[in-house]
């Protein structure tokens, strides 16, 4: 009941909100290998002691690594951008994957599977399946107070994502798109490079479909948040949570009506400490990458800019 859903564009800092929010010791977050498809999520974890002596954190390891060496570098290229383990937290983006909802997959497919991936009115079945699945983990194992996910692929089927959840309190995070583009597109591109030779990816081709794709989403993020009540969602703007994260977690559950604990502040703090930015390496990005430019993505995004960037 109530989970807390985080979305929005992606690159724009939801990974660390999703991190400190799932500090709260009466929420539950996911872990990867809970979800992910290369092991099988039954029976679900009864306990986070069970959770985490699960064998299937070792099976799922062993893909990691297979994976890698296939690939070198998937894993630690993209893990400077979003880092990716077995037993981390991780988006449900995954559970979407049971379902063929593929958002990592669309610039690989063919232009009929685009249209039908972008296409909100034919996800129901999706969705039902992404809420039968959290039934089963939560029948297992229920939190003292709500669940915690995140998801920027959500932000696509607004709609679809409420019929299933019409009690969730969302989170909607927004950068500048000028980072967002070239960020995302780097962090795709690293996760695609196993299906390219090296360097055969058309970059100007690639920009235009990340540009395209997150515009989408942009658009239907302001849609549903017009006809929506603003009690149901809070706006996080990434250079604003950046300067002080905890305060920006309080600010979220005073809205929501909930209560930060002081065991709850320390495990963000601490989360905070051991987790700082570039940990696991930065990688470089830049529009020029992709053949775009500053103006270009402005006027892409001025509605955008226009309702989150006003000052």
């Amino acid at each position: 009941e109530k989970p807390i859903i985080i979305t929005g564009l992606p690159r724009t800092g939801s990974t660390m909100l999703y991190n400190l929010l799932s500090c709260d010791p009466s929420a539950r977050a996911p872990r990867f290998f809970e979800m992910s498809q290369m092991a099988n999520p039954t029976p679900p974890c009864t306990s986070a002691e069970q959770r985490d002596s699960d064998s299937r954190i070792k099976r799922v390891g062993r893909r990691f690594e297979e994976i890698e060496r296939n690939y070198p570098g998937l894993w630690t290229e993209a893990g400077k951008s979003h880092r990716s383990h077995p037993n981390e937290l991780e988006e449900d983006l995954l559970v979407l994957l049971h379902s063929f909802v593929m958002q990592l997959h669309v610039p690989l497919a063919h232009n009929g599977y685009r249209e039908w991936y972008e296409d909100e009115e034919n996800k129901e079945f999706a969705y039902i399946y992404h809420r039968v699945f959290f039934q089963m983990l939560n029948q297992a194992w229920k939190p003292d107070s709500h669940w915690v996910l995140k998801a920027p692929v959500h932000s696509t089927y607004m709609n679809e994502l409420m019929k299933q959840y019409p009690d969730a309190r969302i989170v909607i995070t927004h950068r500048d798109p000028v980072s967002v583009v070239p960020s995302w597109a780097r962090l795709l591109e690293s996760y695609l490079n196993w299906s390219y030779t090296p360097y055969s990816c058309d970059r100007v081709k690639f920009g235009r479909y990340i540009t395209d794709s997150l515009v989408l989403c942009a658009n239907r993020i302001m849609k549903w948040q017009k006809q929506t009540d603003p009690k149901v969602y809070f706006d996080v703007v990434y250079s604003e949570m950046i300067v002080d994260p905890i305060k920006m977690v309080e600010r979220i559950y005073e809205n929501f009506d909930l209560c930060v604990t002081e065991e709850f502040r320390e495990n963000m703090r601490q989360w905070i400490a051991d987790n700082r930015q570039g940990k696991y390496g930065r990688r470089s990005y830049s529009l020029s990458d992709y053949n775009l430019t500053k103006e270009h993505i402005n006027a892409e995004f001025s509605e955008y800019n226009n309702t989150y960037f006003q000052n």
